[in-house]
């Protein structure tokens, strides 16, 4: 270039230099409401959750990169925003811990909730007063007094908030309802600070990245996604611990039991020491059902004169669970309930859950046994469950909640695993001053096709809390026995 052009750009730069630009233009180069709106935005996904479609997760994911995000271009403008830009990246930090937290079985340890909640209440309303102080800051440059002080009003909102959960009021509409009006007050008095600050002419001190915001919120997001995806995959797959499993020979006692009615398939998984258990039983009783949990529904029309009568019948899909109960009748009021169950297609790898209720008003209820089986390579194996337990618990069903004794557990097969089967065994006493009785046995069964349950928690203990009421995922098989004696 020579010097003539030199000399015109420096002509043009001069007399250009006294011209007022655009307003479009100020608002690329001074982004106050640009920063401010993504705090204000990122502290209203945070605050307000939504318990659906997952969105409890994402909003908050959401949110606290937009905090970040927001605090991070106003990090140059003072010691204030300095500070608090420090501390939203510790918030980033703690939302991922968070979500590895709810992800994993560390969300089920007994934890003292209130300290942990009043640690992360100071957090937050430190947060709120610096960021007030780095706005007092920004306003005092301007040289122009704040209309609002927000951040000391999200202060005071969080603070009701915190305590009105400890309360009573946490349970009633009447502090709800004021609670959402105030702090969409707060909200839209904190967007309204932007605009102010950028009518004051106030231009934004040059804070440059090296990874844009776009950029950066996305590739949080995923980073959240992976950790939720990865920890669920290693949380909901239960480890067995298999050795390799034989069929037992058909010994004299066990053809007494297959002669007096005991299904073959399942008594080949019993132990010796259980078949004497059973060799003197006083009567044998079965029944089975295919559980379908992906039936193919069939539509079935037939006219009489002008009157058509539509009728579904059902047929397997690919996943279905072969489910027989076998009472077992013993002399002295002792009775064996044995759950046997066979998978028809499927893949039980994800932390399925079982609940086998009956029978309250009983003596000595207990597991006697149990055991997972499954082939793979072509060798057979057998397995304990992860988490079988006999315990008093409250269950809550449509017709309330009420205290019963089930046997629940949990479990996972094996990736490229075949033949999949298990059983409980378990037994009972019915009182002696009864001489004739019926019992029944309910067996439920949750099976999970995916991996993704937040926040963790154990199947069998969401069946017994009622989680699953409505689920099409949760089968039973119902089934009742009458005793054998006379009168």
């Amino acid at each position: 270039m020579n010097k003539n052009n030199l000399d015109f750009d420096a002509k043009m730069i001069d007399s250009l230099s006294h011209l007022d630009p655009p307003e479009y233009e100020i608002l690329k180069t001074n982004p106050w409401s640009k920063s401010i709106g993504s705090i204000a935005w990122g502290f209203s996904l945070t605050t307000l959750h939504l318990n659906f479609l997952y969105l409890q997760y994402i909003l908050p994911t959401i949110g606290t990169a937009l905090i970040f995000l927001g605090f991070r271009s106003l990090r140059n403008e003072n010691r204030y925003f300095k500070t608090v830009y420090i501390f939203s990246i510790f918030r980033l930090i703690l939302h991922l811990a968070g979500l590895v937290w709810i992800s994993t079985p560390l969300n089920m340890l007994d934890y003292i909730t209130i300290p942990i909640g009043t640690v992360m209440f100071i957090f937050q309303i430190i947060m709120f007063m610096i960021s007030q102080a780095a706005l007092n800051e920004a306003y005092k440059k301007a040289g122009k007094v704040p209309e609002y002080n927000p951040f000391y009003r999200i202060a005071a909102w969080t603070a009701a908030s915190f305590f009105i959960a400890l309360s009573p009021l946490s349970q009633s509409w009447l502090s709800f309802i004021p609670m959402v009006i105030f702090y969409i007050l707060i909200i839209r008095s904190l967007f309204r600070i932007g605009n102010e600050l950028d009518d004051t002419g106030y231009v934004l001190t040059n804070a440059p990245v090296k990874i844009n915001s776009e950029t950066f919120g996305r590739a949080y997001f995923v980073t959240a996604l992976m950790i939720v995806i990865i920890c669920s995959i290693f949380s909901n797959h239960l480890r067995l611990k298999p050795q390799r499993f034989y069929l037992p020979e058909m010994t004299p006692m066990r053809h007494s039991l297959v002669n007096a009615g005991f299904p073959t398939e399942a008594l080949n998984r019993l132990s010796e020491e259980d078949v004497e258990k059973l060799i003197d039983a006083v009567n044998i009783e079965s029944v089975s059902e295919l559980l379908m949990f992906d039936p193919k529904e069939i539509e079935h029309r037939t006219t009489y004169g002008n009157h058509t009568s539509i009728n579904y019948t059902y047929e397997p899909g690919k996943n279905n669970l072969d489910v027989t109960t076998i009472y077992i009748e013993m002399p002295e009021n002792l009775i064996y309930v044995m759950q046997y169950f066979a998978w028809k297609g499927g893949s039980p790898v994800w932390q399925d859950g079982i609940l086998i209720s009956g029978e309250n008003e009983v003596n000595n209820k207990k597991i006697v046994s149990s055991g997972l089986f499954y082939s793979k390579d072509g060798i057979s194996y057998g397995a304990d469950f992860p988490n079988l337990v006999c315990e008093e618990v409250i269950q809550n069903t449509m017709f309330g909640s009420s205290y019963t004794t089930p046997v629940s557990g949990t479990l996972s097969y094996p990736f490229g695993s075949k033949d999949q089967r298990g059983y409980v065994l378990y037994s009972y006493e019915i009182p002696d001053e009864v001489e004739f009785y019926i019992t029944f046995s309910s067996f439920n069964y949750m099976h999970n096709s995916g991996p993704l349950h937040l926040p963790y928690a154990r199947t069998d203990e969401k069946i017994i809390s009622g989680a699953y009421m409505f689920s099409d995922k949760k089968k039973q098989h119902y089934t009742t026995y009458e005793s054998s004696r006379e009168d």
